[in-house]
């Protein structure tokens, strides 16, 4: 929304907020749900679906010869480097060729973006996205990919048994209510999408009972949102020891990484099995747990690859990812910053639709406040603000966090909207500091940790 509706819907009553929840709800669901590119969206999911391991990799290697015909005609950035290395399309007929390829990394778009995007296009929506490591990045992408990464989610639900439109109780970044309004209720009605939303900012001891009432009196089929938020939830029904009173079908995590002792407390408290996946901002790759918890890249929207630095584990590595989508934006051997490790130790390919026992990358430390309540996820205060090289999140006591900035000198860093940011998820009461650095360290792992708390 814009900070005009932002400012309408904080000053209006909660009846009025559900209504205008509902109306960008019914905004949205035109967007991502309507019209004949998503019927033929959910037409080609179904046959990719029912091919076989081999059409699907013949599949693959049609489309990546495809994409790099397209980026090198029209895609400033792979016309040059195509020429550079002396290579056409016409070398590309196996998804292994990929490999001829350099890597590609977030800071590379972010200095030229105009370079990624093809020529005479003109984006169906701009993602803005802050990734991991909490450096905004804005990427255009076009209809049909817009689609296909929300109908990928419905097939998700649909194999675990959710039908599309079931009742669904959502616990994710979105802000309910401002955070310093303690005042029930804690959700909202989103009659578009049959959802209600719930506050992750809110949940604490005494609040409890007001989200068990909504959750009981709603009924629902689904649970969808961050693993940190529904396990505080479930750890609330444990403390208060109470059983909730309805049954979904399915858990359906996101966003974060789902730790085994989160996934064991949840399936506990509601009596049904998680399935999270894997999905990204830049529209490259989507992988869902199946039943036996193994993370399947769906072969329609990307080429997905496991790549491992000389001399380590040659089962665990980084993924890298290849749209074979996204005319508007294509992005080829994009490294994602996340690793993931082989769900088999022998025989198992990693290139294409690898399997994966586990994907290791975006585990973020919990924020607590003084009053008990923990944040999982903060990587949207650096949504939208320019400037930001790199950024890490530190947290020595309750109720206040120091923010480490390198600057990247291409766009104006604004410091106050940073604030502002933190100020609207985390409340008024608590403390923000900035510090500046020229270089924010990787741990000894070689990973970069967003967020990383020491309480004393």
């Amino acid at each position: 929304m814009s900070s005009f509706a932002d400012k309408l819907y904080n000053a209006s009553p909660v009846f009025l907020q559900n209504a205008l929840v509902t109306a960008y709800g019914y905004k949205l669901y035109r967007k991502r749900y309507t019209g004949p590119v998503f019927e033929k969206v959910r037409r080609d999911i179904k046959r990719v679906n029912a091919m076989s391991a081999a059409e699907q990799r013949a599949f693959q290697a049609e489309r990546l010869h495809e994409m790099i015909k397209h980026c090198r005609a029209n895609v400033p950035y792979y016309g040059t480097l195509l020429a550079d290395l002396g290579l056409t399309e016409q070398d590309f007929t196996d998804i292994n060729h990929l490999n001829k390829l350099p890597n590609l990394d977030k800071q590379q778009i972010r200095e030229t973006p105009e370079r990624f995007r093809a020529k005479g296009t003109t984006p169906y929506m701009i993602q803005n996205t802050s990734g991991s490591t909490g450096t905004p990045l804005s990427l255009w992408v076009d209809e049909y990919t817009y689609k296909l990464a929300m109908a990928l989610l419905i097939d998700h639900e649909e194999r675990q048994g959710v039908t599309f439109g079931a009742k669904r109780a959502t616990f994710a970044g979105r802000m309910i209510q401002p955070v310093e309004n303690i005042n029930p209720p804690f959700s909202r009605f989103n009659r578009a999408e049959n959802q209600q939303l719930f506050s992750a900012y809110h949940i604490n001891n005494k609040t409890f009972s007001y989200y068990d009432s909504e959750l009981e009196r709603f009924q629902p089929e689904e649970i969808v949102g961050y693993p940190s938020a529904i396990y505080d939830i479930a750890t609330q029904y444990l403390s208060h020891k109470k059983e909730p009173n309805f049954k979904p079908i399915a858990i359906i995590t996101n966003s974060e990484t789902l730790l085994a002792w989160q996934r064991e407390r949840i399936e506990l408290v509601f009596s049904c099995p998680i399935y999270d996946y894997y999905g990204t901002a830049e529209y490259v790759t989507f992988a869902g747990q199946d039943k036996n918890g193994i993370y399947r890249p769906n072969p329609i929207i990307g080429i997905t690859e496991l790549v491992t630095d000389k001399g380590s584990d040659e089962y665990s590595g980084r993924i890298v990812a290849t749209s074979l989508t996204n005319k508007a934006m294509p992005l080829l051997r994009y490294d994602l910053g996340d690793t993931a490790t082989l769900a088999y130790s022998s025989g198992t390919q990693t290139v294409g639709t690898p399997a994966f026992i586990s994907i290791d990358g975006r585990q973020d430390d919990y924020i607590e406040t003084t009053d008990g309540r923990r944040i999982g996820r903060l990587d949207h205060v650096f949504k939208g603000i320019e400037g930001i090289k790199e950024s890490q999140i530190l947290q020595s006591q309750p109720g206040s966090i120091t923010i480490k900035v390198v600057k990247d000198g291409f766009g104006n860093f604004n410091e106050s909207s940073l604030r502002s940011n933190c100020k609207e998820r985390l409340g008024d009461d608590f403390n923000v500091s900035l510090e500046y650095t020229s270089e924010i360290p990787k741990g000894r792992n070689g990973k970069f940790r967003s967020v990383i708390k020491e309480l004393k």
